[in-house]
């Protein structure tokens, strides 16, 4: 297993945390999992205690565009929630968006199969790799592939740019309701 630099473990620990807080702040029983448990990093019951959801956090501090992922979540997971979590390294300014594994999977999918067809910026032919990203704007990285992107892909994939452009993340911002369910 690489070993993570104490940057990115601390960073993934303050996104694990906060995601914490707010799960026991909405009255729900949560708590850690164990530590190296594959696929998840926290568990949540709901309120009656009849079911439960696994919750995988992902955490940056960058002032990317989106979150880094690997070729295994273009796979659902039953039940899993992933918690994206945005920080700011000085300020209090955070941001989480909660999001259904499934949708994950799909726009995970989706998008590096886009990527693939894209010309890199030096017109070059993607390679593939296990890597892949969760983005706030789908659309404005494939312009940024290439101005004539649009003769690469087809009408379901021009689609999928609109539908995952800028915006698209809103609807799941803080939107704690989904695990509460």
């Amino acid at each position: 297993m690489k070993k993570l630099s104490l940057q990115s473990a601390v960073v993934g620990a303050s996104g694990e945390h906060l995601v914490l807080s707010n799960l026991l702040r909405l009255n729900l029983v949560a708590g850690k999992a164990p530590d190296n448990t594959k696929d998840y990093d926290l568990i949540v019951l709901n309120k009656d205690g009849t079911s439960s959801s696994p919750i995988q956090v992902k955490t940056t501090i960058r002032k990317e565009r989106g979150w880094i992922l690997q070729k295994k979540h273009e796979n659902e997971i039953k039940n899993l929630f992933f918690c994206f979590v945005k920080m700011e390294a000085n300020s209090d300014k955070t941001e989480i968006y909660i999001i259904d594994s499934k949708t994950v999977a799909h726009v995970v999918k989706t998008s590096h199969k886009i990527y693939l067809k894209l010309p890199g910026l030096k017109g070059q032919k993607h390679g593939d790799s296990t890597m892949r990203k969760l983005y706030r704007d789908y659309n404005s990285i494939a312009g940024l592939r290439s101005k004539n992107y649009k003769k690469y892909l087809t009408k379901s994939e021009l689609k999928f740019l609109s539908k995952y452009s800028d915006g698209w993340l809103d609807k799941y911002k803080n939107a704690w309701h989904l695990i509460s369910k």
